[in-house]
């Protein structure tokens, strides 16, 4: 069970589209539709609403012979109706320590499904 409030958002969705809040179940099956007409045949997913956090990113870049490196994160937070504004690097909300972590995660994840390409891993990130 997710709760509300929750977000409803397409897998293939960005810059600002394939994603609504949505406070009560009434309103879930018109957020759903608004969804999978923006952003057609993505796979649409739900996830608890996630007050108060930052959006941390870290970019990836991998060939097919499994060489994967990360560059530094950066705080995409400063949003307008779920677009980017300003991509702030290095993100100065995290320690070290953490962002090292997120790096390592990050490139851990691109090594298990095989990920070849430039990418960004994408965080939700609280402090505490």
């Amino acid at each position: 069970m997710v709760g509300y409030p929750l977000m409803v958002k397409a897998s293939e969705g960005g810059g600002g589209k394939g994603i609504r809040r949505v406070e009560k179940r009434e309103d879930l099956a018109t957020a759903l539709l608004q969804v999978q007409t923006e952003v057609v045949g993505s796979p649409v997913f739900l996830m608890q609403l996630f007050s108060g956090g930052r959006h941390l990113e870290v970019q990836v870049l991998a060939d097919q012979h499994g060489h994967v490196t990360t560059l530094n994160g950066r705080d995409c937070s400063i949003q307008r109706r779920h677009q980017k504004i300003i991509e702030e690097g290095p993100p100065v909300i995290a320690d070290s320590d953490t962002l090292e972590k997120m790096e390592r995660a990050a490139a851990s994840l691109a090594r298990a499904v095989g990920y070849v390409g430039v990418g960004t891993v994408e965080y939700l990130y609280r402090d505490g």
